[in-house]
């Protein structure tokens, strides 16, 4: 039987109620992204990732945030919809590398929020910035993304834990988070640098990370030539030294941008950096099985992969 007009009414305002309430209202900070204002493939590969490992797999929304600090230019944060009883959410901030910005490596945005995570992707006050600016702008990213779980103007607020917080960097900016990441101490659960860059540009290594306890995931690839391993990755990874939780990722094939869009094995670099912050930033004990043994079919991606776990 067709209900009345005025049942009609009633029963679908009744129904936003309820959405608002479980959390499912419409935010003024949100956009809707279902026709694709975020790059696709991210999304799908955090669906993946969420069927292999078992996790809750999260609509995503995006919004640009109002930066009130010096040390960094622009922001735009990647976050899970989550509902008005869910646990508040870990947080990563990303730093481009040398005269990268936001739009080169924006699939790691979906990809990492897909499964629960505040992702935050800055673009520098210029784009030739140097290591050290980008290593105080992601210790600045850490408090700023932090800050806003307590402002009322973002879509946030509430929702973040700050004691579950990571940071990653590509490049310049991977060696400027390894840096970040021994200055942050304990403000932070874990860094994953990529293809990254050891220090200043036409540098050589000679940081000591001896003191660095932060679970580290050092992704890189074997025929970097901006950046060879020996020099940079290989040798960060080992100046970390042979503490516990640190993982060595060092592909076959790959040029220094193959952790940006469009890159040749998104899908396996997704996988093991989800894995890594869900182990560490989420406690989820089966992922250490995952990184300490990668099964068969990651065998002939990389040229050599070590695990401390």
């Amino acid at each position: 039987m067709t209900l009345p007009h005025a049942q009609k009414m009633h029963s679908l305002l009744c129904t936003l109620a309820a959405l608002l309430i479980l959390g499912f209202g419409v935010n003024s900070h949100a956009q809707d992204n279902s026709e694709g204002r975020y790059r696709p493939e991210g999304r799908e590969i955090g669906r993946a990732a969420a069927q292999q490992f078992g996790e809750r797999l999260f609509e995503v929304r995006t919004y640009e945030a109002e930066v009130t600090v010096d040390e960094f230019a622009a922001a735009t944060i990647f976050y899970p919809l989550t509902l008005s009883f869910d646990a508040p959410m870990g947080g990563v901030v990303f730093m481009p590398g040398y005269r990268g910005t936001q739009s080169t490596y924006d699939w790691w945005g979906p990809a990492l929020a897909s499964l629960g995570y505040a992702v935050m992707i800055v673009d520098t006050n210029s784009p030739e910035d140097s290591f050290d600016a980008r290593k105080n702008a992601l210790v600045a990213g850490v408090d700023f993304l932090k800050s806003l779980n307590s402002n009322a103007d973002s879509p946030l607020q509430g929702k973040l834990d700050g004691e579950r917080m990571a940071i990653m960097g590509h490049s310049l900016g991977g060696g400027a988070s390894v840096a970040a990441a021994l200055e942050l101490g304990d403000q932070i659960k874990a860094v994953i640098p990529l293809a990254l860059y050891c220090c200043q540009l036409g540098g050589s290594f000679s940081a000591d990370y001896s003191g660095l306890a932060t679970p580290t995931l050092v992704i890189a690839s074997a025929v970097d030539e901006v950046a060879p391993p020996a020099g940079h990755a290989r040798a960060v990874f080992d100046a970390v030294g042979d503490g516990s939780n640190n993982v060595y990722m060092e592909f076959s094939e790959g040029d220094h941008m193959f952790v940006a869009n469009g890159g040749p094995d998104l899908s396996t670099i997704g996988h093991f950096a989800l894995a890594f912050l869900k182990l560490h930033l989420d406690d989820k004990a089966a992922m250490r099985e995952f990184l300490s043994t990668p099964a068969a079919d990651y065998a002939d991606k990389f040229s050599n992969y070590e695990a401390n776990l």
